[in-house]
């Protein structure tokens, strides 16, 4: 990045750094990515810890494909067993070329295929978690306090997803950008044509629209129409800089599924007692830099009850598609505001 500079832009790993990481993994299987979640944590990196952690899945994972291929291509006699494949990863490939099988060397058979199986599944969710966590809040960012930060209660049990980038152009061109955003406006900036495969109606439009510039309190943003009606209130909106927006869903005291709003919003549910996000923006200047700025946002979610099932779901399922399409968002708008990014007229 152009004038990149780790205490604006966040903490970001090197390409050397990632290589390493998932070197770890790769060689040493589970016992690297222990290492690697050792290294982020040591250096109380935070959401980086995790981003170690799954450059170390991808990494092992990658190792048993690299395994099962050459094994079933005969280019390497069976020589490790899965027990040692899942610990030690590409190390005991090679200690089995090198004669030491590590227990009963594992032929393809039905159990080396759901190995590859499970391989290839971890190596798409560590992928897209690895996309997803590109862009970071710096340590004074995540100190900050939002509006909305107070809608979920000091000492109640929630998960966060944060994320920042640096934008090349004035706070001001960004905001016009972010606050258009919405199923019914401009979409979301992202995979608009997964979004669409997955049954949200959403269509991207990349031109400054001044109809859609009039974000307030009381407004639902849509993600999905109805009668999903997937979306978020918004509470708080600043036209003046900082610029942005403040947003919940809550089914303790929202309209829920039951008692629908005029045009059937309605906080989502699930299957939960209650299911609670915020999704608080802010646009900022970078300091002493007028002509760039920091979009930042983060969002909690709080539900009942807290179990590691349901906090399984959230994380793996919802969480997994958030920061993927978060990625999306943050270079989309990066491109569209910096004026690198060329769309067709259907998109304007």
């Amino acid at each position: 990045m152009k004038h990149y500079d780790v205490h604006v832009d966040g903490y970001r790993l090197t390409n050397a750094a990632r290589f390493g990481l998932a070197a770890l993994g790769f060689c040493f299987g589970w016992v690297g990515v222990l290492v690697d979640w050792a290294i982020g944590h040591g250096k109380h990196q935070m959401e980086c810890s995790a981003e170690d952690i799954y450059l170390g899945i991808f990494g092992w994972a990658l190792s048993v494909v690299c395994w099962f291929v050459l094994t079933a291509a005969g280019a390497l006699a069976p020589g490790a067993s899965l027990v040692a494949l899942v610990a030690c990863g590409g190390s005991a490939v090679l200690a089995g070329a090198a004669g030491a099988t590590l227990g009963a060397a594992a032929p393809i058979d039905g159990w080396a295929i759901f190995l590859l199986v499970v391989a290839c599944l971890f190596l798409v969710l560590s992928s897209m978690w690895i996309y997803g966590m590109r862009f970071k809040m710096t340590p004074e960012e995540k100190a900050a306090v939002l509006p909305g930060d107070d809608w979920i209660k000091p000492g109640e049990r929630h998960l966060r997803y944060d994320s920042g980038v640096t934008i090349d152009a004035p706070a001001a061109k960004v905001w016009a950008y972010v606050k258009q955003s919405g199923q019914t406006q401009a979409g979301w900036y992202s995979f608009d044509w997964l979004e669409r495969l997955f049954t949200f109606d959403i269509h991207n439009h990349y031109d400054i629209h001044p109809e859609w510039q009039n974000l307030k309190a009381g407004d639902y943003q849509w993600f999905h129409q109805a009668p999903l009606s997937i979306g978020e209130w918004v509470t708080e909106v600043s036209d003046v800089e900082p610029y942005g927006w403040a947003s919940h869903s809550d089914t303790a005291t929202d309209p829920s599924y039951k008692h629908r709003g005029p045009n059937g919003e309605a906080a989502l549910k699930l299957w939960f007692r209650r299911f609670c996000w915020t999704w608080n923006w802010r646009v900022a200047s970078v300091p002493g830099d007028s002509s760039r700025c920091r979009l930042i946002w983060r969002c909690d979610c709080a539900f009942d009850r807290w179990h590691r099932a349901n906090k399984y779901f959230v994380v793996f399922i919802l969480g997994t598609a958030s920061i993927v399409m978060g990625r999306g968002y943050m270079n989309r708008l990066k491109s569209l505001a910096e004026g690198t990014y060329r769309y067709p007229d259907s998109k304007k």
